[in-house]
């Protein structure tokens, strides 16, 4: 080859090389809309009541608490009262949290993607109580792991994480509950550390007043649970 055909053929070579260098590095552009892009836009909100309950599917199992003043990022659809959300807090997971209970429209990223339905296996170590919505009914014990916050009330929990093994409670709940009381007891924690129950002291106060679905140490209740 000639020394002008060998510095044509280079400055070809060059030229396709750079070519391929700009299409790998393309980046297909996004429409953004307050920092997300449509497609993985969410809204920023906060808890606006004294709590609501967190929940594995909307009107399922109650799995955690989120209080006042949280931060929540909804991702989704509405569905049935609940959306899918990253609730922040002391727990930073995403799960179910009830609409009527957040204010706020701040846009913000994903970070949940599709909704989704955490299995039962997931959070509890297959002892489930009671059947339907509520849970199965059983006297407290004092047992050698049942604190209590005033010498005769049981000190529950509105977050153990009942997914993960093992378990870390946060969000003292002082409960009305007394050693040797009733409540509904409706799943033990996949660690076997946890129960979730209801206390029926509490009534329908979702959201203000007194918090009546929380977790208890599980040996705050009989070895033997009746379903």
């Amino acid at each position: 080859m000639s020394r002008r055909g060998k510095s044509t053929f280079r400055r070809m070579n060059a030229l396709v090389l750079g070519l391929v260098t700009v299409a790998a590095g393309a980046v297909v552009p996004l429409v953004v809309v307050g920092g997300a892009s449509t497609a993985d836009a969410a809204l920023r909100k906060r808890v606006d009541t004294d709590y609501t309950l967190l929940r594995r599917a909307p009107r399922s199992y109650v799995i955690g608490t989120a209080y006042r003043d949280w931060t929540v990022d909804v991702h989704g659809e509405q569905d049935a009262g609940y959306r899918w959300a990253r609730v922040h807090g002391d727990l930073n997971n995403c799960l179910w949290i009830y609409s009527g209970a957040l204010s706020g429209d701040a846009a913000q990223a994903d970070s949940c993607g599709a909704a989704a339905t955490m299995p039962v296996e997931q959070f509890t170590n297959g002892q489930i109580g009671g059947s339907g919505t509520d849970g199965a009914s059983v006297a407290t014990v004092a047992g050698a792991a049942c604190a209590t916050w005033d010498g005769s009330h049981i000190r529950g929990y509105g977050n153990v994480r009942p997914w993960e093994v093992p378990s870390a409670p946060s969000a003292p709940v002082d409960g009305q509950v007394a050693v040797g009381q009733t409540v509904q007891w409706r799943y033990v924690s996949r660690d076997g550390r946890w129960v979730m129950v209801r206390d029926p002291r509490a009534g329908d106060t979702e959201g203000v007043g007194r918090q009546g679905w929380y977790f208890v140490p599980r040996d705050c209740l009989p070895a033997q649970l009746p379903s």
